[in-house]
């Protein structure tokens, strides 16, 4: 049975995306026994209850913390590699699977009050992750739905994407019996091997020849992951999460654990990605760390669709959405918060 390179491309960039946002605070879900009210195995794999249907789901998180004023949060990561833009189709389904399992909740509180034990509630909301950037509709469509959209075209994922063309391909070319099984497989043994698979469920043991063949394809795929460390997820005064890599992970958060508040520049240059790569640095040590990021594509088509108005443009965007950028991490039970301030006047050049 054949498998497209770009399903295996989405699948492999999900896995990596996992590992990479670990320290988030989400869980992942693999197994129905971690619960068995909302979640169900099936064929295809992990399915999670809706109101009307059973909803597969590749790569699933519990924030480990609750937000105040809600129901505790379950993430849903979707990642697309394609020729083209992920378009509306996508966004779509992401609306109708939120629709699905967070109205299963309206029905019948008798019914409900009457069981043993009362199932918990959940809010569950959806992250899109995208290596070829987002149709205009689609990306309309998941601001109207608040469905968070990433766009992984940037040069600091430069590297991520091309190993990922090359194991896709080197995956294409095994022979596959059964598609589903092949999936689950690759999805094991990454797993395994960056420990994303929770420890209070059992790790299924696969000594097939496939299994060995997947970890020396998947080799190289492991090693970048490794090599990148971890990417921090970023929350701004608006609706746009950004997804920011470190030049240095260990020197970032060296600094921002001695200075979790701190003023810092953003910064661009038409030269590099056509403005569309922002760094941000510390204002007291610029040397400490840089931080890069993609500005959300709805945001540059607005900052530079008049090239002579991009510089003002941009500073609006800056005091608008990114004058207090908020990462939060969760790294052995203990939770940590970093604000960064943004500082017009240390900036400099707008």
């Amino acid at each position: 049975m054949s498998i497209s390179a770009e399903s295996v491309r989405g699948y492999l960039l999900e896995e990596i995306l996992a590992y990479l946002i670990r320290t988030t605070g989400y869980k992942l879900l693999v197994d129905e026994s971690q619960d068995i009210y909302e979640l169900i195995n099936r064929g295809n794999g992990l399915c999670v209850k809706g109101r009307g249907g059973e909803h597969q789901v590749d790569v699933l998180g519990e924030l480990q913390w609750i937000p105040a004023f809600t129901f505790p949060l379950r993430l849903f990561v979707e990642a697309k590699y394609k020729g083209g833009k992920t378009g509306i189709d996508a966004v779509r389904n992401a609306v109708a699977v939120l629709l699905d399992v967070n109205e299963k909740y309206s029905g019948n509180f008798e019914a409900l009050e009457t069981q043993s034990i009362l199932p918990k509630y959940y809010r569950y909301v959806y992250a899109l992750f995208s290596a070829s950037g987002f149709s205009k509709y689609a990306i309309r469509m998941a601001l109207a739905h608040q469905i968070s959209l990433i766009d992984l075209r940037g040069v600091e994922f430069e590297t991520l994407r091309t190993v990922i063309d090359d194991v896709a391909y080197s995956c294409v070319e095994m022979e596959v019996e059964n598609r589903a099984g092949f999936v689950k497989s690759l999805r094991q043994v990454i797993r395994k091997e960056l420990k994303t698979w929770p420890e209070e469920v059992y790790e299924p043991e696969e000594e097939s020849d496939e299994t060995y063949l997947l970890s020396d394809v998947l080799s190289p795929i492991i090693d970048i992951a490794r090599n990148y460390g971890e990417l921090f997820v970023a929350m701004t005064k608006g609706p746009f999460m950004l997804v920011m890599k470190a030049d240095n992970p260990v020197k970032f958060l060296n600094f921002v654990q001695q200075r979790p508040h701190h003023k810092v520049t953003i910064t661009w240059s038409r030269y590099l990605n056509d403005g569309l790569t922002w760094f941000v640095k510390p204002v007291h040590n610029d040397e400490a760390y840089t931080l890069s990021f993609s500005i959300p594509e709805i945001l540059a088509k607005w900052v530079f669709g008049e090239s002579e108005r991009a510089r003002k443009n941009a500073l609006q965007v800056k005091m608008e959405y990114f004058s207090e950028i908020t990462i939060y991490r969760q790294v052995d039970g203990i939770d940590h918060l970093y604000k960064l301030e943004y500082d017009p006047v240390a900036t400099g050049v707008y």
